[in-house]
């Protein structure tokens, strides 16, 4: 074993897949920042904060639909064919979008489809990450593959912040596309090299994998049922307070800066902290996942999720309070529960995993946003009705993670 190996808890054979993934999830991450930090700061300047309700539950129709259809049209996939499929859509659809940006149908297109994309490539990238990194070595090499997914967001830091301001959000949205391509080279190397079998029978689930040990022994306890009736609850609460800390959040950066301004505030604020997060994941969250510590990393989170709502709702309306509130509910969460998330669902029997992922990813979360969205958007975005939300969602989503720790220890134990 090589040192590499030990500084990162990894065994001998875990590396090169390891690696692959890592590589493939940080040219995402990349595209990914990048287009987030450009369609925010271009809708926050052109449209307004207030409009983010409304533009959240659209955006959530889009990704409840798309998930659904891009579900049937990959039934008979295997998981890097699929997440092949998924990169070539994000290269069109971008492209597509950098050459209407002018006019603010422009934008309010790309807030809402950018995230659908993002979406797509959560879901199916969980599943091939599952497929690959079978038995033991998912909890060993999991925290490294996502430490490569802060290092892409890292690097999209400079890239808002010295390019963002002079090309504007086109220029952005192409540079995302071209981040998309080479994530296409990739995968399509990938799935030649590797052998991948031909498309499925019908017949057969979506993505379906050969059971692992690990998958095998979750298969055959009952609390996979559990687990899954948990996780949709918790991620029912974790969309709706992400409605109300995105639009509180949102208002805060509104009032203080302007599109160019806010662009290169967003790519210091995200070199920074996934900097940050990433030696957090490299150094903290493999070890104490290695050590069957999963329940303290989810619980542990979703206690700092709720004094973010908190401090949102009850603090000064501060930038300070507005990125670091954003920090829990996003950097940190791709940090320290993201790994967590994929791991949970090993309490359920391989065959059902993703279609449990698009049920959670691309149904539940979304279908939340709509209706909580609508229903704010109905009531003007009121500052008390989104603290009351945000303090509400937080609180539930501590007791849904208090009971995916529960049935995880069951079905694991």
């Amino acid at each position: 074993m090589t040192k590499a190996h030990k500084l990162l808890g990894l065994e001998p054979g875990d590396g090169a897949p390891a690696l692959h993934l890592g590589l493939l999830v940080g040219l995402a991450s990349l595209a990914e920042v990048v287009t987030e930090g450009a369609v925010t700061s271009a809708f926050l300047a052109r449209i307004g904060a207030s409009a983010l309700p409304l533009a959240l539950a659209v955006r959530a129709a889009v990704e409840v639909t798309t998930a659904v259809a891009y579900d049937r049209l990959a039934v008979r996939w295997v998981p890097s064919r699929a997440s092949l499929g998924v990169a070539l859509l994000s290269l069109a659809v971008l492209g597509a979008l950098a050459s209407s940006t002018q006019a603010s149908a422009g934008v309010y297109a790309a807030f809402v489809v950018a995230s659908a994309l993002a979406r797509l490539r959560v879901i199916h990238f969980g599943v091939l990450a599952l497929s690959e990194l079978t038995g033991g070595r998912a909890a060993r090499a999991l925290p490294v593959v996502y430490a490569c997914s802060r290092l892409g967001s890292v690097l999209a830091g400079p890239v808002l912040g010295g390019i963002g301001p002079g090309a504007g959000l086109a220029g952005l949205l192409l540079v995302a596309a071209v981040t998309q391509l080479f994530a296409s080279l990739l995968l399509s190397r990938w799935w030649r090299l590797s052998g991948a079998e031909p498309e499925r029978a019908p017949a057969s689930r979506a993505f379906d994998v050969e059971p692992s040990p690990t998958s095998t022994a979750a298969a055959s306890h009952p609390e996979g049922n559990s687990m899954l009736l948990a996780i949709v609850v918790g991620s029912v609460f974790l969309a709706l307070g992400r409605l109300a800390l995105t639009t509180e959040s949102g208002a805060i950066l509104e009032a203080h800066y302007s599109e160019a301004e806010l662009t290169r505030v967003l790519g210091l604020y995200f070199t920074a902290i996934n900097a940050a997060m990433l030696l957090l994941q490299v150094g903290v969250v493999g070890r104490i996942l290695s050590r069957g510590g999963l329940p303290i990393l989810n619980f542990g989170w979703s206690l700092l999720y709720l004094a973010a709502q908190a401090l949102l709702a009850l603090g000064p309306g501060t930038v300070a309070v507005a990125l670091g509130a954003r920090a829990v509910e996003s950097e940190m969460r791709n940090t320290l529960r993201t790994p967590v998330a994929n791991l949970l669902y090993e309490a359920m029997a391989p065959e059902r995993q993703p279609r449990a992922r698009t049920l959670v990813i691309g149904v539940a979360i979304p279908l939340s946003s709509l209706a909580g969205g609508a229903a704010l958007s109905a009531l003007g975005g009121h500052d008390t009705a989104l603290a009351a939300l945000g303090i509400a969602a937080a609180v539930g989503l501590s007791a849904a993670t208090w009971a995916q720790n529960r049935a995880w220890r069951r079905a694991m134990g």
